[in-house]
């Protein structure tokens, strides 16, 4: 005899806080001007990012990478994975240095750095103000020594994570203002003089060898890189050229919510042709441009637009420039609708469980994507029997990971198959639908959930008892 669960229900997108993984908000930082986690899903990724100096200290090799792998367990000890960017630059005009001493200063830099070599680091003088505005240390990126340096602190901090196999994503980072991959024309000015000493913009060899070091390093990780225009030979070769990485490399978006911010590819339709499919087999990540309430360029419902015109998976949480109090209830509701609409949602259509004979029975269901993105990770979805004590005596996998990765917004899955339970002690047995992580994380247990009501405390939808 066959009962079917009759509770299943899709959620509405309005209020649907079902938290999984790969989707929805991150945790960005230690921003206190997050959006809360009443308005949205909890975050199930943490992201960081670190200076060049906070990691290698005033002699080349000596690395101080505890708060980072503190970072990393921090967020495994709270369900979420890691994500992480290196930056060898922040802000301008502060003449702040971000990379270790050794490679900059007299008296401190190495003779790889000192005449008659070119220096590795460079004080860029700003445009005239009133009172003077300090100049920008920047790093002579073509340098040798400089990318030698780089690669080396990669592969340190690769040795201190261990194993990165739960890493949710990795910037490809280091090169320009805080590692975004974008340098100020205007106060960065790379003059005649300075070309007669060894150093000039950053030359495509350079950006794709910045590119490479983090594939070489890790290769199995989910990489990310960043989209400025600028960077069309860069982005071409991490995305279509290089064959390290053997998961397809996603974009990174640094000023989610400013208006026109995309323009720079849409305008440009051929260079566009090439990424605006890159959704359908790696992920957008996205943070926002700071903005505060009521802007008019950049501001929560231009965010939320874009989340859905981009299919954007996942967003951090913070980089806003005033506590969520102070934005007007319809800037909170599209800040709260980013969380909620941003990467896959899955749901059960029309669902049949039938006895065929004695022992099979047949199932029939529809998977349905109701999400902007679909799953980058390796799920699989098994039908599994249970017994009384909730225990699986038998599964059958119905979608392999490379089929639910397939199943993309508006294109669901559809399901016909037939299953014969071995023989077992007479009973009442459940058919549940389970998302299954193939392979499992060693450091860290996840969990995927259905976006539907009535689902189970594991986030598997119960379809019906089965009475032998």
């Amino acid at each position: 005899m066959v009962s079917v669960n009759s509770t299943l229900a899709p959620l509405p997108i309005a209020s649907d806080l079902t938290p999984n993984p790969g989707r929805g908000y991150h945790r960005w930082r230690a921003n206190p001007a997050a959006v809360p986690l009443g308005d949205s899903a909890p975050p199930l990724a943490a992201f960081q990012r670190y200076r060049w100096n906070e990691l290698e200290g005033a002699t080349p090799g000596q690395y101080t990478l505890s708060s980072l792998v503190a970072a990393r367990d921090a967020a495994r000890a709270a369900g979420q994975q890691f994500a992480f960017r290196l930056q060898a630059m922040r802000g301008y005009g502060t003449e702040t240095l971000d990379v270790p001493t050794y490679l900059y200063g007299a008296g401190t830099a190495r003779p790889e750095c000192s005449s008659p070599n070119p220096a590795c680091v460079w004080a860029a003088p700003m445009p005239a103000t009133v009172p003077p505005t300090p100049p920008t240390l920047v790093p002579n990126w073509n340098h040798p020594y400089v990318l030698a340096r780089m690669q080396a602190l990669l592969q340190a901090v690769a040795a201190a994570l261990g194993d990165t196999s739960d890493l949710a994503w990795i910037d490809v980072g280091l090169y320009g203002q805080y590692g975004e991959w974008a340098q100020s024309s205007t106060n960065v000015v790379y003059t005649p003089a300075l070309q007669a000493q060894g150093i000039e913009a950053a030359t495509s060899t350079t950006k794709r060898s910045i590119a490479q070091m983090h594939f070489d390093v890790f290769p199995h990780a989910q990489h990310a890189m960043f989209i400025p225009y600028s960077n069309l030979d860069a982005l071409q070769y991490g995305l279509f050229q290089q064959t390290t990485t053997t998961l397809p490399v996603g974009l990174r978006w640094d000023c989610l919510a400013q208006s026109g911010y995309m323009n720079q590819w849409t305008n440009r339709p051929a260079d566009w042709a090439l990424i605006v499919d890159r959704w359908k087999t790696a992920p957008w990540v996205a943070e926002f441009c700071p903005f505060g309430p009521g802007e008019a360029q950049t501001n929560a419902a231009t965010a939320l637009q874009q989340v859905r015109d981009f299919h954007v998976s996942t967003v951090g949480n913070g980089n806003l420039n005033a506590p969520w109090a102070s934005f007007s209830a319809s800037e909170q509701a599209h800040l709260a609708a980013v969380g909620r609409e941003a990467g896959y949602r899955f749901a059960l259509g029309p669902i049949s469980v039938t006895p065929v004979s004695a022992t099979t029975v047949q199932l029939q269901l529809r998977v349905d994507n109701t999400g902007n993105a679909p799953l980058y990770a390796p799920w699989q979805l098994q039908a599994q029997l249970r017994n009384a004590t909730d225990q699986v005596v038998d599964q059958q996998v119905l979608l392999s990971t490379t089929q639910a990765r397939a199943v993309l917004p508006g294109q669901p899955a559809q399901i016909s198959t037939t299953w014969t339970p071995p023989s077992l002690p007479a009973g009442d047995y459940t058919v549940h639908l389970a998302w299954v992580r193939q392979p499992a994380l060693a450091g860290l247990a996840q969990t995927l959930r259905w976006n539907m009501q009535g689902i189970e405390a594991d986030g598997s939808a119960r379809l019906a008892t089965l009475r032998k």
